[in-house]
């Protein structure tokens, strides 16, 4: 396994977080300087200079379940609160759309690219000099690690992230209706675009002679529409990238389009979409068959514009349904090893140590305050 590929697995992680949350950000009416607040706060702590430098370091990739303490934690370093189902579901985006990513690139050094756009969207994000200064400093760290690396190792790297993201499949609407995605949680490949850069179009087989000349050439049909590669992407800072891939697929969504940003796992039960169920069959007296139904209603309730007639519903990122009672209290040291990193003890101890600095009596001040608070304050 590629002891290269971490960097890329937690940057392309994160950037997917943080349009995940932006969107909600926008999409409730938060007030700009309250949402501003949330995204550098989330950025100062992800992208810590001790934090990342370890990160660099050659290791193997964390385990979902590592990775999934990571980015609670991460969640969490603002005033904005979410409880355990909602930060499930917003892992799951995240790691769907990553997949969906990776899958997607047309070479290895594709992903560098998909990254960059991650990194370029956090330099957006961040509105105050010490965390555009992080920002930057990321970006230069990580074009020293990957600029000079090897199509073979960046291969390496990108396989270790297909067989990170291999086992899951869980449905994404918006890939369900841009096809990108089967009703059973797989992703589709196209069979046309632009090849690689250093390739031909396939669909030539060209034979030589003994003097190493072209004696003949046989053409055959390819299956699918290949055109030469496009304009190399550029590596520098803010240079053009040249590939959608790594940037926001929320942020020109309309408000009915968003309201389809659900996940589910595939289940020969529940065949439906959260779109497609009857508003009628959630309520209080449904049978407990029907809970996951009522909870994916709920979902697509605060996403989207789906009218909900709980008054009492509590406002998370991502709701549950009403009997939710997993509201557990959020620890104050969270390690990121999970237990599956007994061997790199260095980033668990770092990001344990990791504050808001000058924010954090705000923070203490904010503690009890979750989204739904955040947001009724707007």
């Amino acid at each position: 396994m590629s002891l290269r590929a971490l960097p890329l697995q937690f940057l392309n992680l994160g950037g997917e977080m943080m349009y995940i949350i932006d969107q909600r950000l926008r999409a409730q009416n938060i007030h700009p300087g309250r949402a501003a607040k949330v995204r550098n706060d989330i950025l100062g702590i992800m992208l810590n200079r001790r934090f990342i430098e370890e990160l660099f370091k050659p290791q193997e990739l964390y385990s979902s379940r590592a990775l999934r303490t990571v980015f609670d934690k991460l969640a969490h370093a603002s005033i904005m609160r979410l409880n355990a189902p909602s930060m499930d579901k917003l892992y799951d985006l995240m790691v769907m759309g990553v997949k969906q990513q990776v899958l997607a690139c047309a070479s290895p050094g594709h992903l560098l690219l998909v990254t960059l756009n991650h990194l370029d969207a956090m330099q957006a994000f961040a509105t105050t000099p010490p965390i555009q200064e992080q920002v930057s400093a990321t970006l230069t760290l990580f074009r020293q690690t990957y600029g000079s690396m090897s199509e073979g190792e960046l291969a390496e790297a990108r396989v270790a992230l297909l067989m990170f993201v291999q086992d899951l499949r869980i449905r994404v609407s918006i890939f369900l209706k841009q096809r990108l995605q089967t009703h059973a949680g797989t992703f589709t490949i196209p069979t046309t675009g632009t090849v690689p850069q250093g390739c031909e179009v396939p669909g030539v087989i060209r034979v030589f002679d003994a003097s190493g000349e072209v004696s003949g050439v046989i053409r055959f049909p390819v299956g699918g529409q290949y055109f030469p590669p496009g304009p190399q992407g550029s590596l520098a800072p803010g240079g053009p990238r040249h590939t959608a891939l790594g940037t926001n697929m929320y942020a020109n969504q309309e408000e009915d389009d968003a309201a389809h940003l659900t996940a589910q796992t595939p289940s020969s039960d529940t065949p439906r979409l959260p779109s497609q169920v009857p508003s009628s069959e959630v309520g209080s007296n449904m049978p407990m068959e029907g809970r996951g139904r009522d909870e994916l209603n709920l979902l697509a309730q605060l996403i989207g514009s789906m009218a909900s007639s709980k008054k009492e519903f509590r406002l998370n990122l991502f709701p549950t349904d009403e009997n939710d009672n997993c509201g557990n209290p959020q620890s104050d040291t969270i390690t990121i090893e999970g237990g599956q990193r007994g061997s790199r003890p260095e980033l668990g101890a770092i990001l344990g140590e990791l504050t808001l600095g000058t924010d954090q009596e705000e923070a203490t001040r904010d503690k009890g305050q979750d989204l739904l608070d955040l947001m009724d304050s707007a």
